[in-house]
């Protein structure tokens, strides 16, 4: 029996040994497939208990025998069990290999789409940025003609009766004859004074009433000035102007007899003529 019992031991202890092997390389298997791990846990805890149940029975050669008989086909059902899970996992390791050669695809077309995500971001940050430029120039060009519209509207208000506009002044030019010192007192009567020449537009203008008229420039004492103060500057002079008149006080005229309207003032006294009123217009 002892005899009986050591080769029934050895060839159950060969079978163990086998079915650890086996049991290694389905646990080696069963990784790769974590759906497969549960089915090996429930087949390992059998194991474990009936290799228990073989460790309580060793001294009993039935109870080996039927162990030994139980690990046989439990190392069949293994090797079939290894059998079905290696072609599983084949399939598996297939599918696996299609999904990542598709999800290489996918990637490059996400990066495809990406970058061409982010040339139509970077377009749409320089449109944005042009339109916004264009909107700014809009609202520039809008202010500007509103300004320019406020401008005109004010340009193209007229004087009172009997006074003429040009640029924001309005200017009177009288009917009657009167000393340099009458022209004046007569002006600012009208809240005027007599007018001073600021720039050759105005000298054009004034020059076109075709009337020898006043302006508001005189020497007195030997100095030239403006009856506002202002700094003068002689620029229209006829030829051989100023005279070198002795009067104590000189006024100055726009003179019809020049050719140049440009060069029309003559220096002369007080006497009479016709003057020329200037005042701020006002809406």
């Amino acid at each position: 029996m002892t005899a009986e019992r050591d080769q029934l031991q050895n060839s159950l202890n060969i079978r163990t040994t086998e079915k650890n092997l086996l049991q290694n390389s389905l646990t080696t298997k069963t990784k790769e497939k974590e759906q497969l791990q549960n089915i090996l846990t429930t087949i390992t805890r059998e194991r474990d208990q009936l290799q228990n149940n073989l460790n309580t029975r060793t001294t009993e050669r039935d109870q080996l025998q039927n162990s030994l008989n139980t690990r046989t086909t439990e190392k069949k059902q293994l090797q079939n069990s290894l059998t079905t899970k290696t072609k599983a996992k084949d399939q598996l390791q297939n599918t696996l290999t299609t999904i990542a050669r598709e999800r290489d695809q996918l990637q490059n077309n996400l990066n495809t789409r990406t970058t061409e995500r982010d040339q139509l971001q970077n377009s749409l940050n320089t449109r944005t940025t042009e339109r916004d430029q264009l909107q700014n120039s809009l609202n520039t060009t809008a202010s500007e003609r509103d300004q320019l519209q406020n401008r005109l509207r004010f340009y193209q208000k007229p004087c009172l009766d009997g006074w003429w506009r040009f640029g924001t002044s309005c200017y009177y030019v009288s009917s009657t004859m009167d000393t340099g010192g009458g022209g004046q007192k007569a002006c600012r009567a009208m809240g005027a004074d007599d007018v001073i020449i600021n720039s050759r537009e105005e000298q054009i203008f004034i020059n076109g009433f075709k009337k020898n008229v006043w302006i508001g420039a005189l020497k007195k004492d030997g100095i030239w000035k403006w009856i506002d103060n202002t700094p003068f500057k002689p620029t229209y002079w006829m030829e051989g102007e100023p005279n070198n008149l002795n009067d104590k006080v000189t006024c100055v005229e726009i003179s019809q007899t020049a050719s140049d309207p440009l060069k029309s003032w003559k220096a002369g006294p007080c006497t009479s003529s016709y003057w020329v009123c200037e005042k701020p217009f006002t809406p």
